[in-house]
């Protein structure tokens, strides 16, 4: 159980929150009751509690203030605020201060349990970090020394390790990216850490969780062939999957790269590289799991500079013969199978490579931009910087044939609308967006991702096309939804709320009382007359 104390200047609401809310179901127990701020931190100094239920308005010291004084304090102990103000000043200040939940009097149940259900959460996962750091703490000299191999740092420390005349080497690397963006607990990772350990000490393997990789250093050269290591591998995956349920149950969460065998404890630095090289593969072929260096080193022998200038130069006068043609139709040209061919061309003079597949992306597009700004033409919908930074960041080789699709159909579509300046792309697909999506969370970080521009640059776009924010015409969307629904239908304003995309009632409210000049009751109410 977590420790939490009540902090309440009207007795009969603290005796209420003390003892007839049912804390033990999320994980606390009340250690104690505080009349007021300063009686809280001589409790606080006492109980020493995980957590503070606080009012806001008190006497000699406001919730605000002990908050204040428990950040400065004690910052590990988490705050929740209790007031009967819906007051969105109070909020602010609140946030300011670390505290982490506004709830607002009287204190319903789901509120209760959604608040402390989640610090609960927060609290578990505190610990699991603090676990975490204790074993990294505690490294053994086998951990740090392979470490610095895979580095190539202070190879001198370890001469005396290893036979250099008999001891040969090989790195693979689990590469687990992909599952911690999706599921970034500590728990997780150090559980992988456990199962490897007690997997591979099984075949005297050092490992290392450094990153978001685990790390093998294979010293049996019985294992080194693709045959053998193969079998192993998949042992070790099953059991991940086995023990970590639908973790692992999609093989896009880990990716295996194994580098070429290294003869001495001074190449295992090479080795790592080469593993670390193979694994990046995983963006020319999302349904490759174990990929060996072995089996693309071959690939950097087949590119022939020499013919890229001339590849490139060939394609960019046919897609720009392709969008000049259809600007006069006032059609959008169909660019997929001019990528795909250009893609396919790229793999036979460069062979597969990650650098020069990005390069030749990028070149396409600054030489085709080059081109209609000498020939005058404007192209609204692209930011030259972000559109080319965007291709670095982008992990797959179908995501990237993807966004250079989209960014020759956005071209076509501003030169086939050079003289409607109004008709914004961007802007018609964000509205487009958030009619399809408006029940569910939209953030301008989702929107931006959907449409491959930077946060910051779509913000600005939307604002000078439409005169108002993203997010206030996302909220001028979901009021209309939600009025209809007062005018058509019996639901309960808390469903509609809920129906229309609002994370709270309380914001629900607020919104449509700023857009329609009345609370969502007495809308319905004046609609039933």
């Amino acid at each position: 159980m977590y420790k939490i104390i009540v902090v309440d200047d009207e007795k009969n609401i603290r005796d209420r929150l003390t003892h007839f809310l049912p804390w033990s179901e999320v994980g606390f127990e009340v250690v104690g009751a505080a009349e007021n701020g300063r009686e809280a931190l001589e409790l606080i100094k006492k109980e020493q509690p995980h957590a503070v239920l606080t009012d806001v308005m008190m006497m000699e010291m406001t919730g605000l203030e002990l908050a204040k004084e428990i950040k400065t304090s004690y910052p590990e102990i988490k705050v929740v605020i209790l007031s009967a103000y819906d007051d969105f000043k109070y909020a602010q200040e609140a946030i300011h201060y670390g505290v982490k939940g506004y709830l607002l009097k009287p204190l319903m149940k789901n509120d209760f349990y959604d608040a402390f259900g989640k610090m609960a959460e927060e609290l578990r996962e505190d610990a699991e970090l603090q676990k975490v750091n204790h074993f990294y703490e505690k490294w053994n000299t086998e951990e740090l020394m392979l470490l610095d191999l895979i580095k190539g740092e202070n190879l001198p420390n370890y001469a005396d390790h290893w036979n250099q005349q008999t001891q040969s080497f090989k790195v693979a690397i689990f590469s687990f990216d992909q599952l911690f963006k999706e599921t970034s607990t500590f728990s997780i990772r150090q559980r992988i850490t456990e199962l490897a350990a007690d997997f591979w000490n099984r075949y005297q393997v050092p490992i290392l969780f450094y990153g978001n990789s685990l790390i093998l250093l294979l010293t049996d050269s019985a294992y080194f062939s693709k045959q053998a290591l193969l079998p192993n591998i998949q042992k070790f995956v099953d059991s991940l999957q086995e023990e970590l349920g639908d973790v692992f149950k999609d093989k896009k969460n880990f990716v295996v790269g194994v580098g070429d065998k290294a003869c001495t404890y001074a190449d295992i630095n090479r080795s790592y590289n080469e593993a670390v090289y193979a694994y990046s593969y995983k963006y020319f072929n999302e349904y490759e799991t174990v990929i060996f260096y072995e089996d693309v080193s071959d690939n950097n022998e087949k590119g022939n500079n020499k013919q890229i200038p001339n590849f490139m130069m060939d394609h960019v006068n046919k897609i720009e013969s392709l969008l000049l043609s259809k600007r006069k139709t006032n059609e959008i040209a169909e660019v997929s199978e001019f990528v795909t061919h250009f893609f396919d061309s790229l793999k036979q003079v460069s062979g597969l490579q990650i650098a020069e597949t990005r390069g030749s992306c990028s070149e396409l597009i600054i030489i085709l931009l080059f081109r209609f700004k000498e020939k005058e033409l404007s192209l609204p919908s692209i930011d030259h910087q972000q559109v080319l930074g965007k291709i670095y960041e982008i992990d797959s080789l179908k995501e990237l044939k993807r966004w250079l699709t989209q960014m020759l159909e956005t071209m076509s579509f501003d030169l086939s609308k050079s003289e409607e300046k109004d008709n914004n792309r961007y802007v018609l697909m964000a509205k487009e967006y958030v009619k399809e999506h408006y029940q569910e969370r939209i953030t301008l970080e989702d929107i931006s991702n959907h449409l491959f521009l930077h946060l910051a640059y779509f913000s600005a776009i939307f604002k000078k096309e439409t005169g108002e924010n993203f997010i206030d015409y996302v909220n001028k969307v979901r009021v209309e939804e939600a009025a209809n629904l007062l005018r058509k239908t019996d639901y309960k304003i808390k469903v509609i709320s809920d129906m229309t995309g609002f994370q709270s009632h309380s914001y629900f409210n607020k919104v449509f009382k700023n857009e329609t000049g009345m609370t969502p009751v007495v809308f319905r109410r004046q609609q039933k007359r």
